[in-house]
């Protein structure tokens, strides 16, 4: 299995006009809107999509595939192709995309799930970890002397894991953080790996149902991605007990 991750800011320079329009989603195909907060998920929705079209030439895949996205009844995207799946996230103005591609055709179906969070206002977080965490990750959490990064890592693995099945953040609760332990249990998402940082503007989570040591990460400098090491990120277990890894 082959992973890639790419990120990119909406206010950067891209050569959106490369995009064949055959290629692009109905979505795309609209006038931009006038209100800000409209124009500025427009805006990322072509972040992701021209990432998107990048990654898949990096795996040597074909393009066309944009043109066959579907969604899934909680309106996940994916591609038809079982062996091949993809996951979007975005935050503020930062937008990141995940490919998976298995290169054998009878390996099992790829599923992975990405999130991205750009804080942009002051939380309380204990009172948010109050819903949805258990009493051992609130303790865990109050010995941690950065609060803000203990949250994000908290709530970006818990997102990463749910959005790799399009389950929504009602089932936060329904996920077991083990941090001290570096593993990660839920019964919304197959087995593998999860990696958490904040080295990056943003943090970021990506969980694969294969192993996440090889992936290719990317950022956009408006000429073109270019690879980056992730040199600080914390990597977990996910259903390190389930037989079919």
């Amino acid at each position: 299995m082959s992973i890639f991750i790419a990120w990119g800011n909406i206010h950067q320079s891209y050569p959106f006009e490369q995009i064949p329009t055959a290629l692009l989603t109905p979505k795309l195909r609209q006038t931009p809107p006038e209100q800000p907060r409209l124009l500025q998920r427009y805006r990322c929705r072509w972040v992701a999509h021209f990432l998107l079209w990048q990654l898949l030439k990096k795996a040597k895949i074909s393009t066309a595939l944009l043109s066959q996205i579907a969604y899934s009844q909680s309106l996940r995207p994916y591609f038809p192709d079982p062996t091949i799946d993809f996951n979007i996230s975005h935050s503020g103005d930062w937008v990141a995309v995940m490919l998976s591609v298995n290169e054998k055709a009878s390996q099992k179906q790829s599923a992975v799930g990405i999130d991205i969070e750009f804080p942009q206002k002051n939380r309380d977080y204990t009172a948010l970890l109050g819903y949805f965490a258990s009493e051992q990750e609130q303790q865990w959490f109050a010995k941690q002397p950065d609060k803000q990064n203990a949250f994000y890592r908290i709530w970006c693995l818990r997102e990463a894991l749910l959005k790799s099945q399009g389950v929504g953040i009602v089932k936060l609760s329904e996920v077991d953080h083990q941090a001290d332990d570096l593993q990660l249990f839920s019964a919304h998402c197959p087995q593998g790996e999860a990696i958490f940082t904040q080295e990056l503007p943003f943090y970021l989570s990506a969980f694969a149902n294969e192993t996440l040591a090889a992936a290719h990460y990317f950022y956009w400098n408006d000429k073109g991605l270019k690879q980056i090491e992730l040199k600080q990120k914390i990597g977990y277990k996910v259903n390190p007990t389930l037989t079919d890894f």
